[in-house]
């Protein structure tokens, strides 16, 4: 054992092991004798060997234990540390010595006016009145960051620093001298704020698993632990104050195994998935992020506060005006308890909005707001729009259902807890408007501040001059317009001419705004070459253009947007960039991308005779032989007001005879034999030839094979829009499926071959069959991806460089995460609305009859069922009811059937459990 390093105390009890060492009682050989922990002091630390203590019969306790020992006069300097490390806090002890800062200086994060910096310890100082028995903390001597330089000189007490980077040996081996330290961090500080500008962190995401893996953490020891540290404890290991404060703190941290506290090195594992090694420079800049992105969470995102270093003891020369060593608790950021998180937040949101009003107690512009506060928001949207609330009858569940930081702001406003609340709340904050109607003492609510209200009616005004002077261009004769309109360029903007080929535009009966339309065109009048072997015709898939709302300047000079309208289009592009993308799923209607009179303007304007609409077209030329893509581009045009059809009306002319086709609709007969017959040949080559077009082809029949289900059986009429779980695929719905995918795959192409960058939506990459500009007037990054086409492909103003794709790739991700994390996304497409919970019923009552005419009793039978893909839920093949099947080990694939055993059913309740047949 190295006799050594242990000293020898003789005594008369018996021996008795310490819990901790008691399974090794029966080992033990020194019976006679007390082993203790001894310490060998050294110039640059203390270095302790064993952790074995002989105890007295009569310590009963851990905490009688330490008292004996706290009591021993010979050990009393070290009694913090020992303490520290018997109760689990050992490995954030960090000592530091002067002689060790003076061969080579310890990295630290420091706090300062509400930000984070990097400094240098180069020293200890004594504080202002050291002596025997004083357990006042010295002073630290720092070198702190100034504009990326370490030369600020500064004497700091030992608070101001957040987190030590004791690591520094492995992380910096090669930086030892105090120059190299300097230029190391100085060099790889600036090379840190450049990837935080450049590179794409998923911080909300990271932040979140890095929060709830350490508030997981939150439970103390368990209980038959006995060496476990309690409030109630403190008192008895020792009676020095200092002491008992910092055990006080670090209980609400946590011990090494159950801590909630993190540093950048922690984060930095959250932040990167890729594997770093030791010594490289890449190391210290992820730290540095990572300090960083932890510092402006805990301001914005809520989820932790600082815990800066804390003291524990010092030596001193004989004199004590010279620190000779300081021991320390290494800080960094706590995890707060979720229910603080979010009464804090809530809190903070009510008393920002009452802090934002003006004088007259009216707000003129919309509040900014944090990213927490923003959260609360998107919330007091949804709640508004009646998310989770079923009906006044449920007030009482309803309340409990709703997220604590809505229930805090919205109390803390005086406001009910209700759809009514929450839409005051968005008044008074700015974010929603009400006025009054026609003079009366009627009013109505928009979900849009006044200002952007304002903004879009003067876009629809200025959209329907536009229309005007373009009309007069495009239907006049061919000696063209007798004056000129100022709003032109050339003529027509510049714009292909297409008005004098009809489309059609294929969408949804309750379809509002139109953004999509297909045509053809003979190739031979582009002047392009002509295959005769492969096709005449090409394909038109045209877009509406919206692209000059997402234009911040007038780049080149060819940017129409007048400049008196420049404010306007600034708030429309702020507004598309908070909410995101339009939402449909909510029971008191959708809420919207843009205001509705904006979109109306902006949409294509349909079976409207001589009516211009401005677009973004991709012309396509596809081999008919074997739907081969020949060539594309991508044009700035103006079409012809398209025939509006719904997909019924679109399937029917499909599969109708031509003998038997209004003469009205035999133009849009021949586009759309045409076009399908160009399409469906594309798509057919391109799932034979792109696996994620392969995949996603099995996700829609799978998709299609549930929804006919869930239909078949209710016998009610089913929506053509894909809402709730009326997913079709018609004639129509698959030729504007194939003429989305051929723009979003084309476009994608062209700007591979361009070499340019091109924003996108996380998860919506070529390798997932992601579309691609396709729904500017739904998706916010669809109106920026338009953009770069037409800056790229058309040279249409100035493109976006590839740190402005990723930064408004990281907005559309924040306005999407926004909307995932509430609780209406999570549910289940069964519990959303009273049509589907009638329709489950129907379906029980039919399942129930089923069971009964097959004989034997309803419960414990077994059926044939198919997987949604959602949290394990499964329909009933025949009946349309679904269920949770319990009993699965993981997930169940979406499609997959097999049998499950009918456990309950109570059609008069809803009650459906099932479970697996194994």
């Amino acid at each position: 054992l190295g006799l050594s390093l242990f000293s020898f105390v003789p005594v008369d009890a018996s021996f008795q092991c310490h819990p901790r060492q008691q399974k090794h009682q029966e080992h033990c050989l020194h019976k006679k004798w007390k082993i203790s922990e001894s310490s060998h002091t050294a110039s640059h630390g203390h270095f302790y060997t064993s952790n074995i203590i002989k105890c007295n019969p009569s310590y009963d306790s851990p905490t009688k234990l330490y008292s004996s020992i706290s009591n021993n006069e010979n050990n009393s300097g070290d009694e913090p540390k020992r303490i520290l490390r018997r109760y689990g806090f050992d490995s954030r002890l960090v000592t530091i010595t002067n002689d060790d800062l003076l061969e080579r200086p310890m990295p630290a994060e420091m706090y300062e006016d509400g930000g984070w910096k990097m400094c240098l310890i180069v020293g200890l100082k004594p504080p202002s009145s050291a002596s025997n028995g004083n357990t006042k903390p010295p002073l630290l001597d720092i070198l702190a960051m100034d504009d990326g330089l370490l030369q600020e000189k500064k004497v700091v007490d030992i608070g101001q620093i957040t987190t030590l980077w004791q690591d520094i040996n492995e992380i910096m081996p090669s930086s030892s001298t105090l120059d190299a330290l300097t230029d190391s961090l100085h060099s790889n500080f600036n090379r840190a704020q450049e990837s935080l500008q450049n590179n794409i962190f998923p911080v909300d995401k990271a932040m979140e698993n890095l929060y709830n893996g350490r508030i997981a953490n939150r439970s103390r020891s368990p209980s038959h632990n006995r060496n476990a540290l309690t409030k109630k404890g403190i008192s008895k290991i020792t009676s020095k104050p200092h002491i008992q404060e910092l055990l006080r703190n670090l209980l609400k941290v946590g011990d090494d195994r159950t801590s909630r506290m993190v540093d950048s090195s922690s984060a930095t594992d959250f932040l990167y998935s890729d594997y770093c090694r030791d010594g490289d420079d890449e190391l210290i800049i992820r730290r540095m992020v990572a300090a960083q992105v932890l510092t402006k969470d805990s301001v914005s995102g809520g989820r932790f506060k600082r815990r800066s270093c804390q003291f524990v003891s010092a030596h001193y020369n004989a004199d004590y005006d010279e620190v000779q060593e300081v021991t320390l608790v290494n800080g960094g950021w706590i995890a707060v308890d979720p229910s603080i998180k979010a009464g804090t937040e809530g809190r903070k949101f009510a008393a920002t909005s009452e802090n934002a009003k003006d004088i007259d107690n009216v707000r003129k512009e919309p509040l900014i707001l944090t990213a927490a506060d923003e959260r609360i928001a998107h919330r007091l949207e949804c709640l508004a729009m009646g998310d989770a609330w079923k009906s006044e009858s449920d007030q009482e569940e309803d309340e409990k259902m709703l997220e604590l930081d809505v229930r805090e702001a919205l109390t803390s406003m005086d406001l009910p807890l209700t759809p009514q609340g929450a839409t005051s709340a968005l008044v008074k904050i700015g974010r929603w408007s009400e006025n009054t109607i026609n003079d009366k003492k009627i009013k109505k609510t928009e979900p849009w501040s006044p200002d952007l209200l304002n903004s879009a009616r003067n876009l629809a005004q200025y959209e329907n001059e536009r229309r005007e002077a373009l009309a007069k261009n495009c239907f006049t004769s061919k000696k063209g317009p007798k004056k000129a309109n100022a709003f032109l360029m050339n003529g027509l903007e510049g714009r292909t001419n297409l008005s004098s080929l009809p489309c059609v535009c294929i969408d949804a009966k309750r379809a509002t705004f139109r953004d999509d339309s297909i045509g053809i065109r003979l190739r031979s009048s582009t002047g392009r070459k002509v295959n005769k072997l492969a096709s005449k015709w090409e394909v038109l898939v045209h877009i509406a253009d919206v692209s000059d709302i997402y234009f911040e300047e007038k780049s080149n000079g060819n940017i129409l947007v007048p400049s008196e309208k420049d404010v306007n289009v600034l708030l429309l592009r702020q507004a598309a960039e908070h909410r995101g993308q339009s939402r449909y799923d909510f029971p008191l209607g959708p809420l919207h991308l843009l205001p509705p009179v904006a979109l109306t303007a902006l949409s294509l304007a349909t079976n409207k005779e001589k009516t211009p609409n401005v677009c973004v077209t991709l012309w396509a030329y596809i081999d008919e032989r074997d739907g081969k893509l020949l060539e594309a581009g991508l044009e700035r045009t103006i079409i012809s007001s398209p025939r509006a059809l719904s997909f019924d009306d679109a399937t029917t002319l499909l599969e109708g005879n031509a003998d038997e086709v209004p003469k009205s609709m035999s133009n849009s007969k021949a586009i759309l034999s045409v076009a399908e017959r160009n399409l469906s040949l594309w798509s057919g080559r391109h799932q034979q030839l792109n696996q994620a077009a392969q995949k996603k082809e099995k996700r829609f029949l799978t998709k299609e094979l549930i929804s006919n289900e869930l239909n078949a059986a209710s016998g009610n009429q089913v929506r053509d829009d894909g809402v709730g779980h009326s997913f079709q695929r018609s004639r129509g719905h698959r030729m504007v499926d194939s003429s989305l995918d051929l723009y979003a795959v084309a476009v994608g192409t062209l700007m591979g071959r361009a070499k340019q960058p091109i924003p996108r939506a996380a998860g919506s990459g070529a390798d997932r069959g992601g579309r691609l500009g396709t729904a500017p007037l739904r998706r916010y990054i669809d109106g920026l991806a338009q953009r770069q086409s037409l800056s790229v492909l058309c040279g249409y103003g100035e493109p976006l460089t590839s740190e402005e794709c990723h930064e408004v790739s990281k907005l559309a991700a924040r306005a999407r995460d926004n909307i995932a994390n509430l609780r209406s996304s999570k549910q289940s497409p069964m519990t959303r609305n009273k049509p589907n919970q009638r329709r489950q019923v129907s379906a029980l009552y039919n399942l129930a009859r089923h069971l009964a005419s097959t004989g034997g009793i309803q419960n414990q039978q077994q059926v044939k069922a198919l997987s949604t893909g959602h949290n394990n839920e499964v329909v009933i093949l025949g009946a349309g009811a679904t269920a949770r099947c319990k009993g699965v080990k993981g997930t169940l694939k979406s499609g997959e059937k097999f049998l499950v055993r009918v456990d309950k059913i109570d059609p008069e309740t809803g009650v459906l459990d099932v479970s697996l047949v194994l």
